[in-house]
């Protein structure tokens, strides 16, 4: 802004302007010092991405929060949409999946035959979505983990022990054997593994089944990124082996992104749309597994177990916690601390506590 003398034609008296000059040095330096004041003490640096008091006032002020599922910074009204949670197949004769890259979150674990299943959660805009599967069966330790959100859990059929937990806690449950309006299967695949679902259907299961616009959980706690100079230079990998070769994970970490590209078998798995994927975290949980008939596992996901969370290239060992099949599971540093994931998608392994993991 920029002051006018109302009367140009009057001259300024040379000791008014000296003295005015002297003003404007020592206000200039009051502001210097304050500035620096402020930075020591509070710690704030404007180019600084870490989630100080400053980057969370200016969000506020901009009307955003963070997104309960994986704490993305969205609109309020967008906050905390109803979460979907579906089962999506990875037999190698089904890939590439479909939707997988635009989860919130996933969960990847054994199902039978070391073949492993995923479930991803979508709890974003996810209306647009084409296409979402191949989808499949559920399994009880599966619906442990969409029990933590609500989530309308989305399958075709599934095992004994998961039909007869979803009646006894009373699941908000969307099976294709009794909706199959939500679903279609694709005539270029062969059965069981070309059946599907959209954004669009979802949105409308949401709809017909009178679900709340928004779901009751516990959010993990989230942070902003770490500044690119706080990032490990050097490459940064993960190896976990499920089972065969054909099921081997991998993720390299990506330091400008400060993110980890996923592989799969040796190649960078992606989408059926040739989208990458990726994540922000990475949550490796040990459960005790078995197996509870002659072909179905079973897994421990209530109690704790060893865990590593991966996150701005450094890896977090601790343990994980889950009072009961209702509440969140929870990742603690070796130090008792709650770990904070970077706002983003996370991908959870569940593996076996006989299986390692290897990392740099």
């Amino acid at each position: 802004m920029s002051f006018k003398n109302k009367d140009s034609s009057k001259e300024y008296i040379w000791g008014k302007r000296k003295n005015r000059k002297w003003i404007y040095i020592i206000v200039a330096i009051v502001v210097v010092v304050g500035a620096a004041l402020g930075y020591i003490v509070f710690g704030l640096n404007l180019n600084d991405s870490s989630d100080s008091l400053f980057t969370t006032k200016t969000k506020s002020s901009q009307g955003l929060e963070r997104r309960a599922i994986d704490g993305v910074y969205v609109p309020a009204d967008q906050a905390n949409i109803y979460p979907v949670a579906v089962m999506i197949e990875n037999l190698v004769s089904s890939r590439p999946p479909s939707g997988l890259s635009k989860a919130n979150l996933v969960y990847e674990a054994l199902a039978e035959g070391g073949i492993t299943r995923f479930m991803a959660v979508y709890a974003g805009q996810f209306v647009t979505m084409p296409e979402i599967g191949p989808v499949r069966s559920a399994r009880s330790y599966y619906i442990d983990w969409a029990l933590e959100y609500n989530a309308l859990y989305t399958h075709v059929g599934g095992s004994p022990q998961a039909f007869a937990d979803i009646r006894e806690y009373s699941v908000f449950d969307l099976n294709q054997f009794y909706s199959s309006q939500y679903f279609w299967r694709d005539s270029e695949r062969l059965a069981p593994h070309n059946l599907y679902t959209s954004g669009e259907k979802l949105a409308f299961a949401l709809r017909d089944l009178e679900a709340d616009e928004t779901s009751d959980f516990d959010s993990w706690k989230f942070k902003d990124e770490v500044d690119v100079s706080d990032r490990p230079a050097e490459d940064k990998s993960i190896d976990i082996k499920f089972s065969s070769f054909n099921y081997d994970v991998g993720y390299k970490y990506n330091k400008e992104k400060n993110d980890y590209l996923r592989y799969q078998a040796g190649e960078i798995h992606i989408d059926k749309d040739e989208s990458e994927i990726r994540a922000k975290n990475v949550a490796v949980q040990k459960v005790k597994t078995y197996l509870i008939d002659d072909n179905r596992l079973g897994m421990d996901t209530v109690g704790e177990g060893e865990s590593i969370v991966f996150r701005d290239g450094l890896a977090i060992t601790g343990h994980w916690e889950k009072e009961s099949k209702t509440s969140r599971t929870i990742f603690y540093d070796d130090d008792g601390d709650e770990i904070e994931f970077n706002a983003g998608t996370t991908w959870v392994e569940v593996i076996p506590t006989d299986r390692d993991v290897e990392y740099n």
